[in-house]
């Protein structure tokens, strides 16, 4: 393996932990607010929707609206209603897009 490519692996290791470590030490002796607490739980719901309704609703490949993602989300957003997982929704979405273009391939 070529030495500059391990060196910046080390480098943006050695990185990574300095940024995250000054927040756990402070984060083991100090204790969040509750609502403070609250509104960070939803940070993975927000940013799952921000990844994911754009792609949906603004994949507009020629002018005109995608139907696979329109379809996939739509399954993806019933299945997480449904199993109130994202998980499953993710695979739900995957599983939906994978099938349209097997079924619909051009």
């Amino acid at each position: 393996m070529n030495d500059k490519i391990l060196l910046y692996i080390v480098l943006m290791a050695i990185i990574t932990y300095l940024t995250r470590f000054p927040m756990l030490l402070l984060s083991s002796r100090w204790q969040i607010p509750a609502w403070l607490g609250r509104g960070l739980a939803m940070v993975p719901v927000g940013v799952f929707t921000s990844m994911t309704i754009p792609p949906i609703l603004f994949h507009a490949p020629k002018g005109a609206w995608s139907p696979e993602y329109l379809v996939a989300g739509t399954v993806a957003l019933a299945v997480g209603l449904w199993k109130k997982q994202i998980v499953w929704a993710l695979l739900a979405g995957v599983v939906v897009v994978a099938l349209w273009r097997q079924v619909f391939a051009f």
